[in-house]
């Protein structure tokens, strides 16, 4: 049984930390700075009125002329969905990120670990007492993802006999959305009639293949819930980060490119980079206007030279929408430089993060004094209690 936690009010609530607004007022996140005026997501109050994500700023504000405009803050956003997966790895649970504010949780060992499923829910809605967690349980991924769509204030579970009828009424278009179907193929379903989930089921499977290859079929799997239960789980890759406060707001390329270059230097030369190099930059800056911004460059291969990460950053980082009061770059997805990488993992590599992941699991559960192995201190002593001690694995 898998887990879906959706968290799809995550991009209002975090500018709403950064700009409260009083509860009986109608708010919604307004458009990136200088980009196309439509509206990000409202809140229940705002949707009430009438108004809907990705609306023009002009229709939402004829439909309700009240409405309050919080500034985006996708940087928030991304650091908010990494801290939450944090926590729910930090549980010993099995999960895999799917997108920002969205996860798949493998529920088996969570069931062992804290006792049912019940005490495995509350376990998870600790992790975001805050936010409106959705979450849904089905035998494969889709499904799951589905039931948490469904989901209100309680988890929305579907078994293996229910998952064909609760999914069948929804549009074809979730398949892009939550499956990663390309959006051609949800076009043209469409346009022949076929704009439900329970009609791309009842097709037959030679006749999708034919029509649309491999994607068609993984569609029409996920259309009918087989497309198997299983998640990549992953650790949190290692992340440098270096920050820059100017006295004054950046507001020349100038000034630009000394903060990026000096943010550069810092990273590089950072001890605990040690020798690896990155694959990704990532670009993070608070406007003063309040809004976040961000852009990332990614590298066809690591890469540790100042002169070619400058080059690879600068021609995004140009392209700052206005002056910057604060400035921060990331190096993501750290990989060895200038060594060749191992086809196989050596020898017992394997078993030991297995073993690691159980403990993590045993002492989530039973908490940091579970599992203490016994070694020697001072076998010489007169007194027991000091030959030996306990440590953690």
């Amino acid at each position: 049984m898998l887990l879906a936690l959706l968290l799809p009010r995550l991009s209002l609530s975090v500018a709403l930390t950064a700009q409260p607004q009083p509860p009986d007022v109608p708010v919604a996140v307004g458009p990136p700075p200088f980009g196309e005026p439509r509206i990000g997501l409202p809140s229940a109050l705002a949707e009430a009125s009438g108004v809907r994500s990705g609306m023009r700023l002009s229709a939402a504000l004829t439909l309700c002329p009240g409405l309050v405009l919080v500034p985006p803050d996708p940087v928030g956003v991304q650091l908010r969905a990494a801290r939450l997966i944090r926590d729910i790895a930090a549980l010993g649970l099995p999960v895999e990120e799917i997108g920002s504010g969205r996860a798949l949780v493998d529920a088996e060992p969570g069931l062992r670990l804290y006792g049912g499923p019940q005490r495995l829910l509350q376990r998870l809605h600790d992790v975001a007492p805050d936010e409106a967690l959705q979450i849904g349980a089905a035998p494969s991924r889709f499904a799951a993802l589905m039931a948490a769509r469904l989901a209100r204030r309680r988890p929305r579970v579907l078994g293996h006999d229910d998952v064909q009828e609760t999914i069948a009424p929804l549009p074809v278009a979730l398949l892009h959305e939550d499956g990663g179907t390309p959006a051609e193929i949800c076009e043209a379903l469409t346009l022949v009639g076929i704009d439900r989930l329970g009609g791309l089921a009842s097709l037959n499977r030679l006749a999708v293949r034919d029509r649309f290859g491999p994607e068609g079929v993984r569609a029409w799997q996920m259309a009918r819930g087989e497309d198997g239960g299983a998640i990549d789980p992953r650790q949190p890759p290692p992340l440098l980060r270096a920050e820059l406060v100017p006295g004054e707001p950046i507001a020349t390329d100038h000034a630009l490119e000394q903060a990026v270059e000096l943010l550069l230097k810092r990273l590089l030369n950072d001890p605990a980079r040690g020798t690896a190099e990155p694959r990704l930059l990532r670009l993070q800056a608070r406007l003063i206007t309040g809004e976040s911004w961000l852009c990332e460059a990614p590298l066809r291969e690591p890469c540790g030279d100042h002169e070619r990460l400058l080059l690879a950053l600068l021609p995004k980082a140009r392209r700052l929408p206005a002056p910057a009061e604060r400035i921060a770059i990331s190096f993501a997805e750290l990989a060895p430089g200038a060594h060749q990488l191992a086809l196989l993992d050596p020898a017992g590599v394997e078993r030991e993060q297995r073993l690691d992941d159980a403990t993590a699991q045993v002492r989530s559960a039973l908490g940091s004094t579970a599992l203490l192995r016994v070694v020697t201190i001072d076998p010489t002593s007169r007194l027991p209690e000091r030959r030996y001690g306990l440590t953690a694995r």
